[in-house]
C-alpha cells in the first residue's frame, strides 16, 4: 500500500484494550471493527455455523488480525448498513492490546481509496487471514 493510504487508515484506528477471559466477537454475531493485534494473545475458535463434527481453533498473536469479514463487506460498494456476522468465536486468553479499525472507518477509507480494491491487496488480506487459511485446508 501506499504511504497515503496507510496514513488514512492509521489515523482512523482506535487502541484499545481487552482483559483475560473477554469475549471479543461470538459466531453468528455482527462483525463490527477489525483488530490488528499489538501483544498478547487471542483464541479464535469454529464450528462452521454448527456443522456436525467441524471445529478449528487456531491462536492469534502479535501481529495478527482478526474480523476479515469487514473487508469483503467495505468493497462491496452494494453492502448495506447490514454488516457481515463472524464465522468464528474470539476470546482474549491474555490482556490483548490492539490497534481497531471500525466499519464505518473501513467503508470510508474503502470509498477514498480505490486501491484497496486491488486485486493485490485483497489476495495480501487472504494470504494472512487465519479464516481464509482455515478454509483452504
Amino acid at each position: 500500500m501506499d504511504e497515503r493510504l496507510l496514513d488514512a487508515i492509521c489515523d482512523r484506528f482506535k487502541p484499545c484494550l481487552f482483559t483475560e477471559n473477554t469475549y471479543i466477537v461470538r459466531e453468528g454475531d455482527p462483525v463490527d471493527e477489525m483488530l490488528f493485534i499489538i501483544p498478547g494473545c487471542l483464541e479464535s475458535v469454529t464450528t462452521d455455523g454448527g456443522r456436525n463434527g467441524f471445529f478449528n481453533r487456531s491462536l492469534l498473536k502479535e501481529g495478527d488480525f482478526c474480523g476479515e469479514e469487514l473487508l469483503t463487506w467495505a468493497l462491496d460498494p452494494k453492502t448495506g448498513a447490514n454488516l457481515p456476522t463472524s464465522t468464528r468465536t474470539v476470546k482474549a486468553l491474555t490482556e490483548v492490546e490492539a490497534f481497531a479499525l471500525t466499519a464505518e472507518e473501513l467503508k470510508f477509507v474503502a470509498g477514498q481509496f480505490r486501491r484497496l480494491h486491488s486485486r493485490q491487496v485483497q489476495h495480501t488480506f487472504r494470504f494472512h487471514s487465519l479464516q481464509w487459511r482455515t478454509w483452504a485446508a
